[in-house]
């Protein structure tokens, strides 16, 4: 697939649905052009992490608004049993 944003080009190749990511680029778009409204920058660069930081910004408020906390203890509770069942098995593998 075929991205352009802020002046620059370049050709992605991923698994994922074209559609998706052309989704994923329009809200990226979107958010750029919020930014370029807001701040007295012409630089891509400086427009690029403004906008991807105001997209995780959001992204982050809505995790935490849906239990967070939560989330991230679960999280590791799964990342805790995960790394004693690799070390069971590599235990066992061991042994063989």
């Amino acid at each position: 697939m075929r991205i352009e944003l802020l002046g620059t080009a370049f050709q992605l190749e991923t698994d994922q649905d074209p559609e998706y990511l052309a989704d994923c680029v329009d809200y990226l778009r979107t958010k750029v052009q919020e930014v370029e409204g807001s701040v007295a920058t012409g630089d891509p660069l400086k427009l690029a992490i403004l906008a991807a930081l105001l997209a995780v910004d959001e992204l982050f408020r809505e995790r935490d608004k849906h239990g967070g906390a939560e989330n991230r203890a679960v999280e590791t509770e799964i990342n805790s049993l995960t790394r004693r069942m690799i070390e069971t098995l590599d235990a066992g593998l061991n042994e063989v």
